[in-house]
């Protein structure tokens, strides 16, 4: 029995709805690599297909920017730069969206980081309207939740330790501190007749507040059931490891967010884990095609991936990029003719040409380069096969000036002629090929369509020369002989 994929199950349970609200959580304090692309991309093929169905759907990226900072985030997120790292390790436990950007260019770190996500997810087709919770809070959008927390402390606590045996968080809310402005080492001492009381580990020192100027954050479960509830969110991307049926993050925010929030149930999209090799780290968004990253996340999505040098070539065999070719096959037969022309490629190409480079160098150990015919090339064939290919590529240049035919139409013409050289045509191709580094992958036909005229010019000059070369030769050696 086939199982539904998650885009089924979605478009099954949202049939009769016409409004959809798709959310994809992060905590932008560093950029990553390219493993956490998954969730988004998930989230936005969803909405995709949701689309094509005739929904109305608004994509949402949530950004924790109220979360304290941590060491190892900052690490990332300055490159491991020691410099950087020992200027800004007091910002560790803040909030980052209330932390300076490290480079200077945004207004905040967490702003940094969520134009360079936003960035580098627009590249890939997806385009999210951005969340940052920091403003969600400041504004007051939060308040109503924060209040149910606080009030009914207690009762959600007990309500946990009933429901999810076992699972009892260190916090349900994180106030921010007013002196020092850290959040990571406070803690809820007591909640009475709307008054906070809480200690900061920093300051060694017990505060009480009002609820009304009380800041900070819902610990995450609750948070992400507060947001689900205020944006009316219908599904959000989570893998295995937050769907644990009986106490995962997934089904404790669900209960929370219907039990004390009056909200509604929100579709998990299951997505797989990705391992990857350490060494292809963020090399992929640069190697690949961003259709065939893409691809390579979403389908089968609900699958565990795991990225090796070996299965990113093998998918790069298998991904066209272009009708009839692959991705693999345009880097070995397309690529480096385009490289002689570049003023007359379309962006299309320009794209391939550039991940085409990187690819070959990251997961090849090549580079991308036309190859021009060798000496050895020349001396490896007899006078008659010379001639062959030199009539070949006198037919080649007088039908690519014709710009009324197309492949199909040329290809024809080529193999009628090849067709005449009778039982030597398998020779001809096989020397033709290995003279223009093309020894495997499209027809002949379609790689002597797709050079670049004056590289056609320039090998079939080649060749004419070598026939009148090969015939003064032979003459010198009878002579030499004779002597």
């Amino acid at each position: 029995m086939k199982t539904e994929t998650i885009y089924e199950e979605a478009r099954s349970k949202f049939a009769k709805q016409a409004v959809v609200t798709i959310a994809a959580g992060a905590s932008c304090a560093y950029l990553g690599d390219e493993r956490n692309l998954r969730e988004f991309l998930v989230a936005d093929e969803t909405a995709r297909q949701l689309r094509r169905a005739g929904h109305t759907v608004f994509s949402l990226l949530i950004d924790d920017s109220f979360d304290p900072l941590t060491p190892r985030q900052l690490r990332v997120a300055v490159n491991k730069e020691e410099s950087l790292v020992a200027k800004h390790q007091d910002w560790c436990g803040k909030p980052i969206g209330l932390l300076p950007d490290p480079f200077g260019c945004h207004p905040s770190f967490a702003a940094h980081f969520e134009a360079a996500l936003l960035d580098r997810l627009n590249q890939l087709g997806c385009h999210f309207t951005l969340v940052s919770t920091i403003h969600l809070y400041e504004r007051g959008l939060y308040a109503p939740y924060v209040q149910i927390v606080l009030e009914r402390h207690e009762e959600i606590r007990q309500f946990l330790d009933q429901r999810f045996r076992g699972y009892q968080p260190e916090k349900l809310f994180w106030p921010l501190c007013p002196d020092c402005g850290y959040i990571d080492e406070t803690r809820v001492e007591g909640v009475q007749d709307g008054t906070l009381t809480f200690y900061c580990g920093r300051c060694e020192q017990a505060r009480s507040q009002k609820f009304a100027d009380v800041k900070g954050k819902l610990n995450w479960k609750l948070d992400c059931a507060a947001r689900w509830a205020l944006f009316h969110v219908d599904a959000e991307p989570f893998n295995k490891a937050y769907l644990e049926p009986t106490a995962g993050a997934f089904v404790v925010a669900q209960t929370l967010c219907q039990e004390f929030f009056g909200g509604h149930s929100v579709l998990p999209l299951r997505y797989g884990l990705i391992k990857m090799d350490k060494q292809h780290s963020y090399k992929l968004l640069a190697a690949l095609p961003p259709d065939m990253l893409r691809a390579m996340m979403v389908d089968r999505a609900s699958t565990d991936l795991t990225i090796t040098q070996e299965s990113v070539v093998h998918a790069a065999a298998r991904y066209e990029v272009m009708p009839g070719t692959s991705f693999r096959s345009a880097i070995d037969q397309l690529l480096p003719g385009w490289l002689l022309t570049p003023e007359t490629l379309s962006p299309h190409q320009r794209s391939l040409v550039a991940h085409g480079i990187a690819f070959s160098e990251y997961f090849l150990d090549a580079a991308v380069r036309l190859q021009l015919p060798k000496r050895e090339h020349f001396a490896a064939c007899d006078k008659q096969m010379l001639q062959a290919m030199s009539t070949t590529m006198d037919l080649v240049s007088i039908l690519r000036e014709d710009n009324t035919l197309n492949c199909a139409d040329f290809s024809r013409l080529v193999q009628t002629h090849l067709g005449e050289f009778g039982e030597a045509k398998a020779d001809v191709v096989k020397a033709l090929r290995r003279m223009l580094g093309q020894e495997r992958g499209l027809p002949v036909g379609r790689v002597l369509y797709m050079l670049p005229k004056g590289y056609v010019a320039l090998v079939t000059h080649m060749l004419e020369l070598s026939v009148l070369a090969y015939g003064r030769t032979a003459e010198a050696d009878t002579a030499l002989l004779a002597a």
